[in-house]
This record gives C-alpha cells, structure tokens and sequence, in this order.
C-alpha cells in the first residue's frame, strides 16, 4: 500500500496533522523554557512554522520540512540580547490530542531505554511486563530526566512507535516520532495515555547561552504507516545517515573472560582459552580480557601485579602469536576514589551543586566518580591512554562501558556544553586516540550520541548464567532472559547505527556456575544467531565438554543480518522472529519461534503471519533435526517446551530435486554455502556446492527428492560417499566441514 503523505495545517491553538491511514495530532505547538539573566523562568510558545517570536532576548523559530511521507520539525534558538541566558529544554512537538483508529487500551508504545541495559520493549498500555523499582539506583542508572506525572507518562529515548494492536501481528495504523540527530541533545518522547497527549523534548541540561550564539534543537521526523517494525527501520537509517554511522558487514566474533571468571582471572587463564581455540579449532578472532586486570577503575595501564605479573604486553603477544585479535574493557569516564587518576586530578571530574564529585556508579561496592569530559586536559588523557594501548599493547578491539557516567548531571569545565555534548566529546577522544581501524564496541550507553563513533554497541542488560533475573522487579539487572528481550526489542538498529551487540553466549553445561537448561541454552544461541551481530563466546574453553561446543560453532560466523520480529507490538515479550535468506540459487526463510513461557504450550505458526506468499513449503525443525513434511497454511508445534526457540526452516516445495537444509549453521546456508551451481541433462540434474566455513565440524546436507527423481550418487571432493534416506522425499550427506569443500550430486529421472 503506498503511503501518502499527511494533511499539515496550522491554526491559532497550533498545528494539526492526520494521515489518510488514521493516525493524527492536533494542537501541537513547541515550547521553549529557559532562565533570563535575572534567573527568572521564561517560556517562548510558538503555534506557527517560520515565524520568529521573542522573549526576554532570546528568539525560536520553529521549523517544518517535507520528509518523505512525513515531517520534519526542529526549534532554531538565537540569543539576540546582550547578556547570557541559561536554556532548560524545547519541546519540539507538544500535541494535544494523539488519535489512532483505537482507543488508547488498545496501544502499544515503542519504549526505548536511554542505556544499553536500559529495558526497551513495545509497552502494552494494559501491559504487565515493565516495572520500575523506584530506587535511587535505578533512577540514576536509567531515568536521566525529571519525571513529569508520576505513574501516568510513558517515555521513550529518541524514538517511539505508537501502534493499534487491534490487527494480525499489530499491523495497525501506526504513528512514529524520532529525532533524526542526536549529537548534542539527550530527547525523549512522552506519552500521557488517560489524556492522550504526546510530547518531544530536547533537553539543554542549563547550558549557557551566550549573546550572539545560536544553537538548533535535534531534529524530530513524523511518519505514519501499516506497519510499526518498518517505522522503526526507517527511523534508524534516517538517523544513521544522519550521523553517519559506521557499520562493518562482518560482526565481530571472539572470546570473553568475564561471565566465567568475573574479574578474577589471570595472565595465564586468558592463555590457557587461547590455546583451548587452537586445540578445538574454534573460528574465533577476538579475545576480549574484560574487567579486573586493572589496579584500580581510572588507572587502565597500571595492572593487577598478582594477577598480571609479567604486564600485559606479553598477554597480548601471546594472543596476536596465535592469530587473534587483543581486545580490552575499560569503563572510562569514572574512577575509583582510591585510583590513582582521582587522587591526582581531582579537578577533572564533575561537581554537585556543593561542590563535591558526582558519583557515576556504583562498582562492586566501590564509588567510581565521573569525568568530567567538556574538560580539555581530561580530553588529552582520553586520548593519550587509548592511544598507548593501541600503540603499546596492540589492543584492536576496545568495550568502553559504563558510558552514561560522562552524561551525569552536575558543574561541567564549560557552561556551555551539554550532557550529550559532554558524552560525545569523551567518546570522540577515545575515537581519535584508537583510529579508525580499530573496533570501538560502547555499553552501558546513551544511544543516540554515539552514532557515527562506535562501531558496536551492547543493547542490552548484561546475559547471565540464569534464565530470570534474581530480582524479577528489575528488568535491567543481569538475565539471559532480558538480554535477549532487549536485543530483539533493538533489533532494527541492527545494521543502520551500527553492529548490534546481544552480548556473549554460554554454551557450557549445567552446573555451579551455569544454571541454564538445554532449552535456555538453545535458545541463547538460536536469537545470537538470528539477529547477525556480535558473536562472543565466554566460557572456560579449556574445560568444556567437546559436546556443548556444536552450539557455538553452529552460530558462527554471524550472518550481519538481523532476523525481524514480526509480533514486537503485538507481544510484549516478542515470540516470532524471521529472518528472509536469499541467494543466487534459493530463497528461504529461518524462522525463531520462542515460548517464553515456564510450561510446555502448543503454538501454530501460520505462513500468512511470516510474510511467505500463497504456495507449498518444505519445513525443518533445525535442533531437533527433523523434517516436518509440507506446509501450506499453518504448522503446529505441538509440545513446544519452555523457554524452547523452535528454529523452523522453510522452503519453497520445487518439482526438481533441491537443497533443502544444512546443519552448519543456525541459519541453515545463509553463511557456509559460497556457490550452488545446477547443470540439467536427459539423463538428470547434477549439483555442485562449495562450501566454506572456519573451523571444523560435523553436519549434514539434506536434498529433497520429488516423486519421479532418485538421487544416484555423491562425492566430497572427488570421493564418493554415501547417501542416506531421512524420510520420502528426503537424502542426507553427512561430511567434516573444515575450511572448504566441494560436494557433488547427481539426480536422475526414474
């Protein structure tokens, strides 16, 4: 259906604007708020595009501009008087009324969490999902801004999606707002449901303002459509573009030393991993020593002596001596009152209103304080340490964490700069100091001002060895469970602001340190593999039973492409994620259909649900191995198993013999298979695959063989192997793929 674009008026009580597909806001105005240089509060109300109004010095101007089907919308500021004025924030868009072709029950509303562990789902007006723990930990860590009416408001970070679930899969008239920049503002969106009013703000966190300077709010896109994950989509690339966001088509894979060892492990035990990848033949690059090596949060080149004796630059010899890349954690923008760096620059780091240092988090019981990073000397530091571990430890790969510190409220070195300013800043330091080349992956983030910067970026709480977080109040707080909602949940920034990062994957078996089930492992790997992103492993390699390592190999490489989940407005907790593959030689779509919940359901899957167009299709249920015959409507899962993802692959059903599956990868061909060629004769069908893939492993190709067809021979690089019957219609070649191979076989015609 093609999308058309909205009728714009304005009026004395302000601007409307309505789609002919149902959304529509009315009495929409902008407002600005700041302090006149005698302090007192002063608001600028504009009701017109282009005309500048003026209040005590200070003149807005709001703007309107066509974009696409849509608007965009952005307040220019101009201090045309002669003595500073103190700016508070600008509501770019203020409406009224929100209108949809449902009442407001039947909502859904895209919260998108300000931090990377922040929640983030499509909040069911009547939902039960979200809670907030109201501590003040939890307001410090995910709430940046002043809470307007408490308990009423639901707000979103710098874009929401405002959808009717009253259709299929929440395919409903739909209406998204979303700054379409964010270098210099924190923004978010409001939504008061009872008065169905919604607003957009920039916040200018009490900058100043000089006499002369003009700054420009962010800038807010509006766009109406059938479909909300393609609002989302499209809010992401125009950001993207925008910021210029940089993103690499080949994720990132490696190993990690946290989620086994938690920050007490040594040299030798980042060693001893590297050389289990050598001994498994396990196709990953980076190795990522996390948390722990350091002296003390702050004094990132000063090290752990019991723990890292000879000094890292043997570690990383070590590492690059085996082929991988070296990658490193550090939080920052804090440091621990008793490091080094606070001790000696106590005047780097940001201030309360009573003069003392602003505490960034809490770490381990420790306080670690923020920098200050409008500070030019904390700058200089910023980039001359990630420079010397560029330089001097050949560190390639770099996790900056606990990133909102640098965003915290408090006396920066320059009155002029903003929370976001005073982010990006800090992250651009890092930037320079590493260079290009180098992967920069952010967490615990602001999102927005970090586009264009970072290369990848966590998306989510941190995994967990356990399924439910300890505190199910808090849906922030370490759980595979939560990792994964949120990194389906963000799955549309995938690929347009940058890799997405679902952070690792545990594969090990159950035990002290593991307490996930099959299922919940399965699961774990099955969405790391479906949504393409980063793919970092972080077990004890050394210790693992040979037999839980299929599951990693089996997400490797990450394809870069992110399956879509089609029920994110729909279901709170998204259960049907699809990801379309398509080559030279077939198309297929691996679906990811998850049972989140604690007991054995039965689930139907309807092709009209997923997208495919009207015809036959071949499915196969990739862990349990088994093909399910032929599909022309719906499939049942009859005893799907809790917190069981059934990964369910279709093909469409062709009168001629056909690939129809391998048991690499997750994604069944999307990454292994480099070419497919097939030749026809009188006397049959004869089919060549090259396949490649890192590492070494056991698995099978499976070919469908239609009535009237019979498969008469294979052959692995010249030597002829057997085939076996799985079922009617149905022959399996089982071989040890280890780097590249050639298969061939040959079909003919009974």
């Amino acid at each position: 259906m093609k999308r058309k674009k909205p009728r714009l008026t304005f009026a004395q009580e302000g601007a409307g604007l309505s789609w002919s597909s149902g959304p529509s806001i009315r009495g929409v105005v902008a407002v600005v708020r700041f302090h006149s240089p005698g302090g007192e509060q002063q608001v600028i109300r504009l009701v017109e595009a282009g005309r500048p109004q003026s209040v005590g010095g200070l003149q807005a101007t709001w703007r309107w501009e066509p974009d696409g089907t849509g608007y965009r919308v952005w307040v220019e500021l101009d201090n045309k008087g002669s003595a500073p004025v103190v700016m508070v924030d600008v509501d770019v868009l203020e409406a009224s009324v929100l209108k949809l072709k449902t009442p407001p029950k039947e909502w859904s509303f895209y919260q998108n969490g300000w931090q990377s562990w922040s929640p983030t789902l499509a909040r069911h007006l009547d939902g039960t999902t979200y809670t907030d723990p109201g501590t003040p930990i939890y307001q410090a860590m995910h709430q940046p801004h002043p809470s307007g009416d408490a308990g009423k408001e639901l707000t979103s970070e710098w874009v929401t999606v405002v959808a009717s679930r009253s259709e299929s899969l929440g395919l409903g008239p739909a209406l998204m707002l979303g700054y379409v920049s964010a270098k210099d503002q924190l923004a978010e969106i409001r939504l008061h449901p009872e008065k169905a009013e919604v607003v957009a703000r920039c916040y200018l966190d009490g900058m100043e303002l000089e006499p002369g300077k003009q700054i420009r709010s962010e800038m807010l896109t509006l766009q109406a459509g059938p479909d909300p994950v393609v609002l989302l989509e499209e809010w992401a690339d125009a950001l993207g573009q925008e910021m210029q966001a940089r993103y690499s088509a080949d994720p990132p894979t490696g190993w990690c030393s946290w989620y086994y060892y938690y920050g007490e492990n040594t040299a030798d035990d980042v060693v001893e991993n590297v050389e289990a990848i050598g001994l498994h033949d396990l196709p990953l690059d980076v190795i990522l020593l996390d948390d722990g090596y350091q002296a003390a949060i702050g004094d990132w080149l000063s090290l752990d002596q019991a723990k890292f004796p000879q000094g890292m630059e043997v570690v990383a010899q070590k590492i690059h001596q085996a082929g991988h890349r070296f990658g490193i954690w550090t939080a920052p923008f804090g440091a621990a009152f008793d490091s080094q760096l606070f001790q000696e620059h106590t005047d780097w780091f940001l201030k309360d209103e009573s003069g003392e240092p602003v505490v960034g988090w809490i770490h381990w019981g420790v306080e670690c304080y923020s920098l200050d990073c409008t500070h030019p000397q904390v700058l200089d530091w910023l980039r001359d340490t990630f420079e010397q571990m560029r330089t001097e430890w050949g560190v390639e790969f770099f996790k900056i964490d606990f990133l909102f510190a640098a965003a915290r409220p408090g006396q920066r070195h320059d009155p002029a700069s903003t929370r976001a300013q005073a982010l990006r800043q800090g992250v651009e330091a890092i930037r320079s100091g590493i260079g290009d080349e180098a992967f920069l992956l952010g967490c615990g983030a602001p999102l927005g001002p970090c586009v264009g910067l970072v290369d990848g970026m966590r998306v989510g709480p941190d995994v967990d060895p356990n399924w439910q977080p300890l505190w199910r109040h808090d849906l922030s707080i370490p759980a595979s469970q939560s990792a994964l909602r949120n990194s389906i949940t963000r799955a549309p920034m995938h690929g347009r602001l940058w890799v997405n990062d679902p952070d690792c994957l545990l594969v090990r078996q159950r035990g002290v340190d593991q307490d996930l089930v099959l299922n919940e492992m399965r699961t774990l790997s099955a969405l790391i593999a479906l949504l393409g992103g980063v793919t970092i492993d972080s077990d004890h390699l050394a210790e693992i039973r040979p037999g839980r390592l299929k599951y990693l190999r089996q997400t490797l490489p990450p394809t870069g492409m992110s399956a879509k989940p089609l029920d994110l407005f729909q279901n709170e907790l998204p259960r049907l994620l699809v990801l379309p593959v398509e080559r030279e030689w077939g198309q297929w779509w691996v679906v990811g259909v998850i049972n989140w919940d604690d007991s054995t359901t039965e689930t139907t899957v309807r092709l009209g649900d997923l997208g495919l167009s009207a015809g036959r299709y071949h499915v196969y249920h990739y862990w349990r191995r088994r093909y399910l015959g032929v599909s022309e409507d719906s499939l049942t899962i009859e005893r799907h198993q809790p917190h069981e993802t059934a990964v369910l692959l279709f093909k469409p059903v062709s009168a001629k013999p056909d690939l129809l599956t391998t048991t690499f990868h997750v994604c069944q061909g999307a990454v292994e298979i480099d070419e497919l060629l097939m030749t026809e004769d009188d006397d049959g069908i004869a089919m060549t695959l090259t396949l490649t893939k890192g590492g070494s492993q056991f698995g099978e190709l499976l070919f469908t063989v239609p009535d009237g067809w019979s498969a008469l021979e294979a052959r692995v690089d010249g030597l002829k192997r057997a085939l076996f019957k799985i079922a009617p219609n149905l022959v399996a070649l089982g071989l040890t793929l280890s780097g590249a191979v050639e298969v061939e076989v040959r079909f003919i015609r009974e």
